[in-house]
């Protein structure tokens, strides 16, 4: 089958586990993929996007099942990454290690992340609809909120500085800071 579909495909990578993530270098020579962790390879990789070979494996010794759900950039060189071990973590492509590291306080699995690219995060727990925002220069995190009375995962979120918007499993929440302003 010769279609036009196939011939836009250009790698086909294998994996060796379930991938939950991916996202593309800001600077375009590289992406990151977070996979399941179940297979006793490293869930976060990185690959040349243009040979799709495997570039590096950031590792620091994770536990079989401890995946990759979310991948942020937030430069060519520094990218955030969260998962079912309940931290999220920044790493440093240059050098393949984990710079600083916020773990979640109730032991909750982080299903998504988001950044202003300056000093907050924003993070979607397992349970409850819970969001939390940390401070990267704090360990603890600054505030919480619960977004459902009901046990949702958030699977995704975004943010500015007045709305967050939240997607749990049968809805979508917005959080409005305008009005206290």
């Amino acid at each position: 089958m010769g279609g036009p579909e196939n011939e836009s495909l250009r790698h086909s990578i294998a994996a060796q586990d379930r991938v939950w993530s991916v996202a593309i270098n800001p600077g375009g020579n590289t992406f990151a993929s977070g996979t399941a962790g179940c297979h006793h390879v490293s869930p976060l990789r990185i690959w040349d996007i243009n040979t799709g070979r495997l570039s590096a494996m950031l590792n620091i010794n994770y536990r079989n099942g401890a995946g990759v759900l979310d991948i942020q950039y937030e430069s060519p060189h520094i990218l955030l990454a969260c998962g079912y071990d309940t931290f999220i973590r920044m790493w440093d492509t240059r050098s393949n290690t984990c710079v600083l590291q916020w773990e979640e306080p109730y032991d909750s699995a982080i299903y998504c992340l988001k950044t202003d690219h300056s000093n907050a995060i924003v993070s979607g727990t397992a349970r409850y609809g819970m969001v939390r925002l940390w401070d990267r220069r704090m360990v603890q995190p600054v505030q919480m909120f619960y977004t459902a009375r009901v046990s949702s995962p958030v699977y995704s979120l975004v943010f500015d500085s007045k709305h967050l918007y939240v997607a749990l499993d049968k809805t979508v929440k917005m959080l409005n800071f305008d009005v206290y302003s």
